[in-house]
């Protein structure tokens, strides 16, 4: 996540001095969230599991054994690892250039893979591989990219797709949703029907004891606890349907406590800190996941933020819930 998102400050400021609003908002979202009966059905969908010894490779490859990235020839190492590991799952990675104003004299590559379906909707996974310079990054985001990793491999043998599935690991996110911000925009330009985009950001870090979890307002630890033993499932209020049937297909699949949350229009801003955000600018619905960072996680953008402060147990049934989303969202678009 980007150290100081340029509307962040902003949401965090309003959400301060309107608690209250926040609250009846949030908990009109998640009756909402709890009460509807959701519209996607997933068919039977077949048991996968994750490895969570390459799960924990990944992690360490990114956070300890290409870390510091200082050079052209250790950011090319990362890459080569990323492609080298969908490439074993039978996908193609193809790089996507691209250069922002702000940063003229440098390159950025978005890493992208596509599993084709019947028809031209897409679900898009995402989670960047940048990191912030003084931290190894082994939640944010190895942990996100572990994730994706796994789920190529889960989703090799199934060969019966209604929608393409785009997998990418985004760069520059750090600096701004760069690479987030450029392929939405892409997209939008180029028509493409995105069903769903799933974002993956610090999805590794979590704790038991109680006072673990805060929260960015006043209230929300009367709905939630303490204990941040949970992963959080964010979507704009008026994608709730889907909220609803990817936390029931997520929950179903995993023993990894879900919590939603129906992100109320105009305080969006607030939860708008990935790559999920810039999907939702260009108007595409958008799941973000995460261990809720710096809210829970004393080691976000820290030096302390290493491969061994992970919960891998915990870790691993990230993608096995991802899986059964992806599927449930994909057997919604069926073609009639």
């Amino acid at each position: 996540m980007p150290l100081t998102p340029p509307t962040n400050l902003t949401a965090m400021k309003i959400a301060a001095i309107a608690p209250r609003s926040f609250f009846q908002r949030m908990f009109f979202g998640l009756t909402i969230l709890f009460v509807c009966t959701g519209f996607l059905r997933a068919e039977e969908i077949p048991k996968v599991t994750a490895d969570k010894e390459r799960v924990i490779r990944t992690v360490r490859f990114l956070s300890e054994e290409n870390f510091p990235i200082t050079t052209k020839e250790d950011l090319e190492k990362r890459t080569n690892y990323l492609i080298k590991a969908v490439s074993e799952a039978g996908l193609e990675v193809t790089r996507d250039e691209f250069r922002v104003e702000a940063f003229s004299r440098h390159t950025f590559a978005n890493l992208h893979a596509l599993k084709k379906g019947k028809t031209d909707k897409r679900i898009v996974i995402g989670a960047h591989y940048d990191t912030i310079a003084e931290t190894p990054g082994a939640d944010d985001n190895a942990s996100g990219i572990a994730t994706i990793i796994e789920l190529t491999h889960m989703l090799k043998n199934v060969t019966e797709l209604n929608c393409d599935i785009e997998f990418v690991f985004y760069d520059a996110e750090e600096i701004g949703l760069l690479g987030s911000r450029f392929h939405a925009k892409k997209l939008k330009d180029q028509k493409v029907d995105v069903a769903c985009m799933l974002c993956l950001d610090l999805v590794g870090y979590y704790s038991d004891e109680e006072n673990s979890q805060r929260y960015p307002v006043r209230g929300m630890s009367l709905l939630y606890g303490t204990k941040g033993d949970f992963l959080a499932m964010i979507g704009r209020a008026q994608d709730a349907a889907l909220i609803t049937d990817a936390h029931k297909a997520f929950q179903e699949a995993t023993t990894l406590r879900l919590l939603s949350l129906p992100a109320p229009q105009g305080l969006d801003l607030l939860l708008s800190r990935s790559d999920h955000a810039p999907f939702w600018w260009e108007g595409y619905p958008a799941l973000f996941f995460t261990d809720t960072a710096d809210y829970r996680n004393k080691n976000y953008h820290k030096a302390t933020d290493t491969w061994d402060t992970l919960d891998y147990d915990r870790l691993t049934q990230v993608p096995l819930g991802i899986y059964h989303v992806i599927l449930t969202i994909d057997t919604a678009h069926a073609p009639n």
